[in-house]
């Protein structure tokens, strides 16, 4: 792969990343669901909890967890995509602050994806995001 080929690659994690973390801000969980790979190999880890596959995180941990939030400001940033193949990860930054039952709450925190292109998309396998109160 060329190195403009490998950057044009960077680009497209970066923005599937982007994607991302807006449909999540949106609660647009169909389109979020595109995103993922399916099975339960899948492995979604935040802080100390895993969930296996797409549909036990969309519905154990993701749905009810925006259901709850109001006002949810959430992105990523300082994303750092390195491309092997057809497959990829990246480090990246995030931030999240939403109103709860329970008060307003504000998140900064750091993750990793790796991600891996089938039928020219990039689809993610593993996540692991960690984060603390700012």
């Amino acid at each position: 792969m060329s190195a403009q080929e490998e950057s044009s690659e960077a680009d497209e994690i970066r923005m599937v990343l982007e994607r991302l973390a807006g449909l999540m801000q949106a609660g647009d969980l169909e389109a979020i669901g595109e995103i993922y790979s399916t099975g339960r190999s899948v492995h979604i880890i935040e802080g100390v909890g895993v969930n296996h596959g797409w549909e036990e995180y969309r519905d154990d941990h993701l749905r009810p967890e925006l259901a709850a939030f109001r006002n949810l400001v959430y992105h990523y940033f300082a994303i750092e995509p390195q491309v092997r193949g057809n497959i990829a990860y990246a480090a990246f930054r995030y931030e999240l602050s939403a109103d709860t039952e329970g008060g307003h709450i504000d998140i900064e925190g750091r993750g990793t994806i790796i991600l891996e292109k089938m039928n020219d998309q990039w689809k993610i396998v593993h996540s692991h995001t960690s984060g603390r109160p700012k």
